[in-house]
């Protein structure tokens, strides 16, 4: 279960930096921007998912330490 989180964590800072680098640009033509645009989207409803993956697991992970405790 830990490494779910820390390939979700992994893929979600990397997928910042990859919005992050989308926004710089000023140096494209504006055909490009337009583009741009779609895929700084595409990229935050992903990023959104990812955020709801997290917090299943970590609902699931507190679950399964309440169960454990109750033991």
């Amino acid at each position: 279960m830990i490494w779910k989180f820390e390939k979700l964590e992994q893929e979600r800072l990397d997928l910042i930096e990859v919005i992050d680098n989308l926004k710089r640009w000023e140096r494209f033509s504006i055909d490009d921007r337009h583009i741009i645009s779609l895929q700084i989207t595409a990229h935050m409803m992903r990023l959104s998912e990812m955020d709801e993956d997290l917090a299943k697991l970590r609902g699931q992970e507190d679950s399964n330490a309440d169960c454990l405790a109750a033991i």
